[in-house]
């Protein structure tokens, strides 16, 4: 999610399935993939927007949301980026 988060930081997250749209929030999808994403629900599914425009929008209708499943599994709080490499 760069320029929010780069390689490197450390993001401290509240485990929660509930969030507001347009909150930064890690995002589980189909049980193996794990992404940190602003995320927007609606009526017909949700979105899940990058901040990088070079990524495109990811969305899923409620069906998709059940059946892979699409599970938020917390909000980000706050991240900490170390600015010495190791």
């Amino acid at each position: 999610m760069t320029p929010l988060f780069d390689d490197g930081d450390t993001v401290i997250v509240h485990k929660q399935d509930t969030f507001e749209n347009g909150e930064n929030c890690v995002v589980l999808i189909n049980g193996d993939e794990a992404t940190v994403k602003k995320v927007y629900k609606g009526d017909t599914g949700i979105e899940l927007k990058a901040v990088n425009p070079y990524y495109p929008v990811r969305t899923f209708t409620n069906e998709e949301i059940l059946k892979l499943p699409v599970k938020v599994i917390g909000v980000v709080e706050k991240s900490i980026r170390n600015f010495k490499k190791k």
